[in-house]
């Protein structure tokens, strides 16, 4: 979820680019990291109101009810499973000048939803001339590494091959 649009008491809708797959009017969807359900009442596009909607199409999507959903929150399926987790590995280009380190806490932000990530190791840094992995205490300007991190809150995140607008970036 991108943006809250409540223009008026009377319209709330749910503005964001869909990530992937589609969705319908009528279509139950569920809030992560919350749980809570809905029913989808209108897509509402620039163009208009539509029946369906299809990955990398912006969209606002209004609910059958009230619901509270924050900016960063995801929406899918009802019935898809998508858990929230506390630590991931993830893959890092570090572009600052101060190197990553353990022990250290950064902001991250992923599909909107920004929180601070402790990184608890760094597994290795990939050698570029020869792409080889090496053991390294932390993680240099312009250094490509697997780095081990735990977040201040759970995340929903999704593995990049399957989704590249809910991967991790982090800074």
């Amino acid at each position: 979820m991108q943006y809250v649009n409540r223009p008026n008491l009377d319209f709330r809708g749910y503005a964001g680019t869909l990530a992937s797959g589609r969705v319908e009017v009528g279509q139950r969807v569920k809030v992560l990291p919350s749980g809570v359900e809905s029913n989808v009442a209108r897509i509402v596009t620039f163009d208009g109101d539509r029946e369906e909607a299809f990955a990398g199409e912006a969209i606002t999507l209004v609910l059958t009810d009230e619901i509270d959903i924050s900016r960063g929150d995801l929406l899918l399926a009802a019935d898809e499973v998508l858990p929230a987790v506390q630590s991931a590995s993830v893959d890092v280009v570090w572009m600052a000048e101060q190197p990553l380190s353990p022990g250290q806490s950064y902001d991250i932000k992923i599909a909107g939803k920004k929180t601070r990530a402790r990184v608890d190791g760094i597994r290795y840094q990939v050698d570029i001339n020869n792409l080889t992995q090496r053991e390294v205490e932390n993680l240099p300007l312009n250094g490509i590494g697997l780095v081990d991190l735990t977040f201040d809150e759970p995340l929903v995140l999704d593995r990049y091959q399957k989704s590249t607008k809910t991967r991790l970036p982090v800074g």
